[in-house]
């Protein structure tokens, strides 16, 4: 007979505050219990206690204050869904107005990674085109999209100031139909921190994402990283 596996102790911090959230005794906004009242109470290490707190900063139900502490996150936070919408639909249903922020826009040879993300030969050309995503002047996240330049030779510097899933939809006459996704922690560069204000010592999520057209051609390859504090990774899924 198999041993029950046992639970790892960062594990039972987390579900210990995941609890105490959902049940209302964190409220919203307010403070958790400070790292070393939990290493008391589970008599466990700091990088335990801090490996718990981080993982459910990361997935956006805490937020950290550097030099003021843990909180629950603020009810403000938008839930960004997994469900194929443009970011200025999902904050036009939250109630926000979105904006952009074009920080690059580029034509570059694609490197081996991108070349094989996008199906395409090494050195063929590629959109490199970075964005910051707001909503109400917020930054939400920072978005980078390689696209093969001769799949859309009229992309332009203003078309990506907009909706980019309109500009494509317009422009071939397809829909969007699905996307792979794989969401991944990491820890911010000194530009994320810049762009989001957030504790260097505390992870982000990051998104790798592929999306396709529904005649089935790749539309892009994006990586966004998101700002925890105010935007959240929310996955549904049906049996």
């Amino acid at each position: 007979m198999a041993k029950p596996k046992k639970i790892p102790k960062y594990k039972i911090i987390e579900d210990y505050i995941l609890q105490k959230i959902k049940g209302g005794e964190y409220q919203k906004g307010s403070p958790i219990e400070t790292e070393q009242e939990l290493i008391d109470k589970f008599k466990v290490s700091r990088v335990t206690v801090r490996q718990a707190t981080n993982n459910l900063v990361a997935k956006g139900f805490l937020s950290r204050s550097q030099g003021s502490g843990t909180f629950v996150t603020n009810q403000k936070v938008v839930e960004r869904s997994t469900n194929i919408k443009s970011f200025t639909e999902e904050m036009r249903e939250s109630g926000k107005q979105a904006s952009t922020e074009i920080i690059e826009f580029k034509v570059t040879p694609a490197n081996d990674d991108i070349a094989k993300k996008l199906s395409i030969n090494k050195g063929e050309p590629i959109y490199f085109i970075k964005r910051l995503r707001k909503a109400d002047d917020v930054p939400m996240m920072l978005e980078t999209n390689y696209m093969d330049v001769k799949v859309y030779p009229n992309l332009s510097y203003d078309k990506m100031s907009k909706s980019k899933y309109r500009f494509i939809e317009e422009s071939t006459q397809e829909t969007i139909d699905h996307s792979h996704h794989i969401v991944v922690p990491i820890m911010p560069s000194e530009e994320v921190v810049k762009y989001f204000g957030c504790d260097p010592s505390t992870p982000v999520l990051k998104v790798l994402n592929s999306t396709y057209l529904s005649n089935g051609q790749l539309l892009d390859y994006t990586e966004l990283i998101l700002n925890g504090d105010e935007y959240q990774y929310q996955s549904v899924r049906g049996k």
